[in-house]
């Protein structure tokens, strides 16, 4: 999906629950949702220039407004899902933004994500070109800082009028701080980058930037949760011949989504384990040589065939 200078158009899923595609660098699309309630939600805001490009023309075009917001809900602190928080809070001054405390810190500070999770693969390859890419591109995608109002825990109930609550289920993995959010009237789940199946595509595979077995433990939370629908950041796949590429997932195919997200975590973590004991260097190009500035965590960079 790309975007011309036509903004993108927001998609009602039911439920008041509306899906608004925004593009960000040269081919990437976040998927954002407004839930239309006495007090209006927001999940997340893509990158700095998301609100008023893409964000503000599109709820109008549906008859809602984004400055009516009053709860902005982070489903993790990574750049294309909380870029946009100071646009909207300039947009929507009454908005109170969420985050769960472990990722916090990535709204203090751009050098949280300019020397942290986004440049692991060019600072572990010693990729000085490709590094100073993407340093420039966290610069003019964040802004940064920005005052987190609530920092939310696992279990908290948020009531956003209208007997319509919504609760937060922390879901760990892809960061520390990810954090889904359910609202429960509507048995919607909207877990950002929590669950993400088999990744982005043919040739990706899902990004857990921090600890694989608390991805999985995520998938098996959710799974017993049974939400009638997934609402992702991303449109990513599942398993070959399984679910297709989409960002909304509902009834027995979220289910299924699940099952495959769970498959592919598995199968990846176990053939990664035996990569590493077989210690073929022709798979493992850098691992120890950075764990001390990669928050003291072995990072390896794969070639998969």
């Amino acid at each position: 999906m790309t975007f011309s200078n036509a903004h993108p158009a927001a998609v009602h899923l039911g439920d008041g629950i509306y899906r608004i595609p925004c593009q960000f660098a040269a081919d990437g699309i976040v998927h954002l949702y407004y839930i239309d309630a006495p007090e209006p939600v927001l999940i997340d805001t893509g990158v700095s220039a998301t609100p008023e490009r893409d964000l503000l023309p599109a709820l109008s075009d549906v008859g809602l407004d984004l400055r009516a917001v009053r709860h902005i809900f982070t489903t993790h602190g990574h750049w294309d899902h909380m870029g946009g928080h100071g646009s909207v809070r300039a947009i929507a001054p009454r908005a109170l933004i969420y985050i769960q405390p472990a990722d916090a810190y990535l709204l203090d500070r751009l050098e949280a994500h300019t020397f942290g999770y986004i440049t692991y693969m060019p600072r572990a390859l010693d990729d000085a070109t490709e590094l100073r890419a993407v340093m420039a591109q966290m610069a003019s995608n964040i802004v940064c800082p920005v005052r987190a109002d609530v920092l939310v825990l696992d279990g908290h109930r948020i009531d956003i009028g209208g007997g319509r609550t919504i609760r937060a289920i922390h879901t760990p993995g892809h960061s520390r701080g990810s954090m889904s959010y359910f609202l429960e009237d509507a048995k919607t789940l909207f877990t950002g980058d929590a669950i993400q199946g088999l990744g982005g595509g043919v040739g990706r595979l899902p990004l857990v930037f921090d600890d694989s077995r608390a991805y999985r433990a995520t998938i098996a939370r959710v799974a017993g949760i049974s939400p009638d629908r997934l609402c992702l950041g991303h449109a990513f796949t599942g398993l070959p011949g399984g679910t297709e590429a989409s960002p909304v997932r509902e009834g027995a195919i979220a289910r299924q989504f699940l099952e495959e997200s769970g498959q592919a975590a598995k199968a990846i973590e176990e053939t990664m384990r035996r990569v590493i004991a077989s210690g073929d260097r022709g798979f493992v190009v850098r691992s120890e040589e950075h764990t001390s500035e990669l928050q003291s965590r072995q990072y390896l960079v794969c070639r998969l065939l």
